[in-house]
């Protein structure tokens, strides 16, 4: 106990601003876990010194944070998502956001009412201007699909009411405060254009150079992103700590060639610094990075022993008193938690990489040779790296398994080669734009120099990425067994978590490219069968963009030939097994899970798309799923009277082109407890009407309308099916 206590006291001294900073995050958590909240708090009044000022300022600044993180969320939750005309004066900021050219804005309406804004595509506007503008304000609605990004979760994280969209613009004035994050935007395209001088357009060198340096990360999807990711090394992509740390070093290093003061010196590396967080855009990133950088070299500027973790409780009071929120964000907690990470740990893996600097005892250090102490520095160096990238990897591992769904051990190894040659590619990209002002020759042969170095780079990361069990990727959240989307224009798709994967139906090609492919991504799933029910475009149109990923292995199909582009282009290029699905057969898709197919849908490309539905019942370890299609009544009446067995505890089910699905007679005679279908406002036929619906609560039918559910999802258990609405919370539960 004497032990522990000595070790808070002895933080209390070197740190006294950590329990400060402590209770600030915690105000921010209480905002969406009091309990929790109240527990950092007691922590922070323990690591704070025991005087009675020092407490009171941990509880006022715990209770403003809380404070402002509510009403934060407060306004956002009072805003019902919906659109409306609004006129009135615009502030604009930096670019941020999601799309590169979003920038941030304060829109101030009639009545004084002033509302944070996210403008769309205004990067030819300049931050720093004041706008008498017309345009249409929204609120984004929740995601309809759980894996989907979800723009109205963006917003609230960042304290954003709303987007807007500009429709009339003139400019009044200027916000002089603002203006040079205006005249820096210039500097950066000035830069930009200094360091791809000479580079070919959308080559792989310029594109790492172009991300190193300036933090323009490349498609998600690319293979530099793939291989920068799955090697543990993308952190070099994000402008941040890494990043103007080492701005500061090479500017130190040019320093050292000046007969300046020391003083003096750390001066221009602090003005160099904030130079660069200007360039970069003022990400929060940089922005946090940079303030921790000015905390600590101020302590040398003013003649004070400097502290690292005090610096990084400084910047972490500045950051989030200035905009609490970004507590929340993934890159908030990557950032000081890979920070404190190196403060804390680095002593300790130090112990473990130290054989790389170990002389012999008996050997003094004055008796070796230059070449011999010359290396003993690069050794030592070397293995100072490698500490530090254990114990930033150790930093980092929590946040990147839960926000990312990824562990990188190869990381370790790879930041190790990777960060040294970062600062090369930084130091090159530098000296070519300053070149550049002279002669752009000059740069152009720096910069094709530096394209070396970054293809050199990128080659060893690809390495690095294809170590065997050097990354390993985690299921990050599929939310059930069997998840139904709601793909919003009455097409269907869902997933089923069986071996190797599974869809019945994959919806449309733009549900693909805008949700599907993300979702499947973001989950780590692959596709290996499909299914489909009938060959409609909204639900068959993203075959061929599962095929040119890999995904389909076998599929299953209810015609040989169709009038939709998609379907036959699917059936030209399909190398794998394709099933034609008939009355009485079946197919099992493995873990207990079997497919017996119920019609034999008619040939002829002629017949509408609605009416060559092949319906097909899943039997799920017991549990039986009856999915029609957009079957009509009259194949509801056919398969009635072929005498088929219908039984099912779920039907899944779409909406026929004459607008008739689900008669009661049909309803009754599969026993169905609940339906889940398809909804849409339009068309008109896919809405279905309100006697419907109570046609089904007179039978006692628990009904999934995806026009208010969003995604279904399915739980089998042994004794139990649970079945749950994403977006509404409506949930029934079977049971046997």
């Amino acid at each position: 106990m004497g032990r522990v206590k000595g070790r808070v006291e002895r933080f209390r001294s070197v740190v006294p601003l950590g329990g400060v900073g402590v209770g600030m995050v915690a105000g921010v958590i209480a905002g969406s876990w009091w309990w929790l909240g109240g527990l950092g708090l007691l922590l922070a009044l323990l690591l704070v010194r025991q005087k009675w000022l020092w407490r009171v300022l941990v509880c006022s600044l715990f209770a403003v944070v809380w404070l402002r993180v509510e009403i934060s969320d407060h306004r956002a939750l009072m805003r019902a998502p919906g659109s409306e005309s609004v006129s009135g004066m615009l502030e604009l900021g930096v670019l941020e956001g999601v799309f590169r050219e979003d920038r941030a804005g304060w829109l101030w309406l009639e009545g004084e009412e002033r509302r944070r804004v996210r403008v769309l595509r205004a990067s030819d506007m300049m931050a720093g201007g004041r706008y008498d503008v017309k345009g249409r304000f929204f609120v984004p609605s929740r995601s309809r699909n759980p894996g989907v990004f979800s723009l109205s979760e963006e917003f609230g994280k960042k304290g954003i009411e709303g987007g807007l969209v500009l429709r009339e613009r003139v400019e009044v004035g200027t916000v002089w405060w603002m203006r040079p994050l205006g005249w820096a935007e210039g500097w950066r395209e000035w830069l930009k254009r200094g360091i791809v001088r000479g580079l070919g357009h959308g080559s792989d060198g310029r594109v790492v150079i172009e991300a190193m340096v300036l933090g323009e990360k490349p498609a998600g999807d690319s293979a530099v992103s793939r291989a920068f990711r799955e090697s543990g090394t993308m952190h070099v992509f994000a402008v941040s700590g890494l990043h103007v740390g080492m701005v500061g070093v090479l500017v130190w290093l040019v320093l050292r060639w000046v007969p300046l003061p020391r003083r003096v010196g750390v001066f221009f590396v602090i003005g160099a610094m904030v130079a660069y967080a200007l360039l970069t855009g003022l990400k929060p990133p940089v922005v946090r990075a940079t303030l921790m950088g000015v905390c600590l070299l101020g302590a040398y500027f003013f003649r004070r022993r400097p502290s690292f973790l005090n610096a990084l409780a400084m910047s972490l009071i500045l950051v989030v008193f200035w905009a609490p929120l970004q507590v929340r964000g993934a890159g908030f907690q990557l950032s000081y938690g890979v920070i404190l990470a190196i403060g804390l740990g680095v002593g300790l893996t130090r112990q473990w990489t130290e054989g790389f600097s170990k002389v012999d005892e008996f050997m003094p250090i004055r008796l070796l040779s230059e070449g011999q102490r010359s290396w003993l520095g690069v050794r030592r160096w070397f293995g100072d790296l490698l500490a530090s990238s254990i114990a930033a990897w150790g930093g980092s591992l929590p946040s990147m398994w839960w926000h990312f769904g990824i562990v990188t051990p190869v990381s370790v190894i790879a930041s190790v080669v990777v960060i040294p040659l970062t600062g090369v590619v930084l130091g090159l990209a530098f000296l070519a734009a300053f070149c550049g002002l002279v002669s752009p020759r000059v740069g152009g042969v720096v910069n094709r120099g530096n394209e070396l170095v970054a293809m050199g780079v990128y080659g060893m990361v690809r390495g690095f990425s294809e170590v065997p069990g050097g990354h390993w990727e985690f299921d990050r959240g599929q939310q059930a067994d069997w998840v139904v989307f709601d793909c919003g224009d009455g097409g269907a798709a869902s997933f089923l978590g069986v071996e190797g994967g599974a869809m019945v139906d994959v919806g449309g090609r733009r549900f693909y490219r805008e949700q599907l492919r993300g979702i499947l991504k973001r989950w780590n799933l692959d596709v290996e069968t499909v299914l489909v029910t009938h060959p409609d475009g909204k639900h068959v149109g993203a075959l061929p963009e599962l095929l040119e990923k890999g995904q389909i292995d076998r599929a299953v199909l209810p015609v040989a030939d169709a009038l939709s582009p998609s379907y036959r282009e699917f059936l030209k290029e399909m190398k794998g097994e394709i099933f034609y699905g008939k009355r009485g057969s079946r197919l099992d898709l493995g873990d207990g899970v079997s497919v017996s197919f119920l019609t034999s849908p008619p040939e002829g490309i002629r017949v509408p798309a609605d009416d060559r539905n092949l319906v097909m019942k899943v039997n799920w370890r017991g549990w039986r799923v009856l999915v029609t299609g957009d079957l009509g009544v009259d194949q509801e009446d056919e398969l009635l009277a072929s005498g088929v067995d219908l039984e099912a505890d779920v039907i899944l089910m779409g909406r026929h082109r004459w607008g008739v699905s689900g008669q009661k007679r049909f309803l009754e005679a599969t026993g169905a407890k609940v339906v889940i279908t398809s909804g849409a406002r339009v068309p008109q036929y896919e809405v279905p009407n309100k006697r419907w619906f109570e046609m089904l609560n007179e039978m006692g039918v628990s009904l999934f309308d995806q026009s208010k559910t969003g995604a279904v999802m399915m739980d089998f258990g042994e004794k139990e099916l649970r079945v749950k609405g994403y977006l509404s919370g409506d949930r029934a539960d079977l049971r046997r």
